[in-house]
């Protein structure tokens, strides 16, 4: 086996036993919580430690949480301070009509501008449709895209993300979440996400943030997650909700050192479904908490994820199928002429290498090395992690009563 082979295969060992490549997640159903929302999970934040699931693999509709992978993608394209005008396109379901009252709405008109900080305020707090629609368009833009084309292109984008990441059961067809056929993601998907999302932390302060005035003056925007509220200890959150996919929440909340996500699917109104989520962090501070106490190790499914830049990585080092004239494999005419050669002169024959093998053989050993890297700074995460151990008493339950929510998007 060639030397450039021999470290491709190096460096795939190596990024797939890093600390968070995925794992699937089975049954480990909580029944005494009577859940209503049909599908959900609760998982330790910097572990992704499963204390609670049900239905986490099925792939479904999931409204508006959608708009947390548009954030992300959308913060590592370009600046906050980067200016977004409005189109009348922005305004417009995927069916070509205007959203109207059946899709909330950030509420600017056409031509305006705004940064796109202004517009992740917009997109996440009201879940502004039109929000969405005007980021993946504005940052999807290349020379001479029509606005669907820009959107598309944003898409795939987030799409290779979404696959870099491992998250094998999500395949998202917009930016906003309504439904389509095609688009759908899973509770287990949408908790190891977030897991991401939290290393962002302007992301996190957006999410749990209740108003926000533009930076021109123009709006205000509310926040439609009522977790924010009424359960002192989520920091940050989505909601989302359309006729497919139900009423869908997805919080992140801590403790002390503590950090739990709960994602709820397809749940109950007015605010069973409020109820599910805070009945499920709770759950999963008291696993968190009787673990540490006990000093066992976790035993169970883990919601994890590949770090998209090791992903990167590893493409970023593939050979080159571009044509180099320096590089060039000889044609086969010269190749039969040169071997006929040899064999009159019994020299040996020739070898022909390609360029793109040398080329590959230096990037391999630096993929090798990347790999290993990242191993270490994973494995440190997790390590710190699992030594992590609570300084103060958790909340009183009480502190997250329940509340009724009419339909969000």
């Amino acid at each position: 086996m060639s030397l450039s082979r021999r470290l491709l295969l190096l460096a795939i060992l190596l990024l797939t036993v890093i600390p968070w490549a995925t794992m699937p997640i089975d049954a480990q159903e909580a029944a005494e919580l009577e859940i209503t929302s049909e599908r959900y999970i609760v998982v330790d934040a910097a572990t992704g430690h499963v204390f609670a699931q049900r239905g986490a693999n099925d792939q479904v509709a999931i409204a508006s949480l959608t708009k947390v992978f548009t954030a992300v993608q959308a913060m590592e394209m370009a600046p906050l301070d980067t200016s977004i005008t409005t189109k009348d396109s922005d305004l417009r379901a995927p069916e070509g009509d205007y959203f109207g009252t059946s899709g909330t709405l950030m509420g600017f008109g056409v031509d305006e501008t705004y940064t796109l900080e202004d517009m992740l305020f917009g997109m996440l707090l009201p879940s502004g449709n039109d929000a969405a629609n005007a980021i993946a368009r504005s940052l999807g833009a290349r020379s001479g895209d029509t606005d669907e084309e820009a959107i598309q292109h944003f898409m795939d984008l987030l799409n290779q993300r979404i696959s870099d990441m491992g998250l094998e059961n999500t395949h998202l067809v917009n930016p906003h979440g309504w439904g389509v056929e095609g688009h759908y993601s899973s509770a287990s998907d949408v908790a190891a996400f977030n897991r991401f999302t939290t290393q962002y932390s302007k992301l996190m302060e957006i999410m749990g943030t209740g108003s926000y005035t533009m930076s021109n003056g123009g709006l205000t925007v509310t926040n439609t997650n009522r977790s924010l509220n009424q359960y002192p200890s989520v920091e940050a959150g989505k909601t989302g909700f359309d006729l497919d996919a139900g009423y869908c929440l997805v919080n992140i909340a801590r403790r002390d050192e503590t950090g739990m996500i709960a994602v709820t699917l397809d749940g109950v109104a007015p605010g069973d479904w409020y109820n599910d989520n805070a009945t499920l962090l709770d759950y999963g501070f008291d696993q968190q908490e009787a673990l540490q106490a006990s000093g066992n190790t976790f035993e169970g499914d883990v919601a994890s994820f590949v770090d998209p830049a090791a992903a990167s990585i590893a493409r970023s080092v593939q050979p080159s199928m571009a044509f180099n004239p320096a590089v060039a494999v000889a044609d086969a005419d010269s190749i039969a002429q040169d071997r006929a050669v040899a064999a009159q002169s019994n020299e040996p024959e020739p070898v022909i290498e390609s360029g793109s093998d040398r080329i590959a053989e230096g990037s391999l050993w630096v993929a090798a090395a990347a790999a290993v890297g990242l191993l270490g700074y994973r494995g440190l995460l997790t390590f710190r992690g699992t030594r992590r151990r609570r300084r103060v008493a958790r909340e009183s339950t009480a502190s997250a009563s329940p509340v009724d929510d009419t339909a969000t998007s």
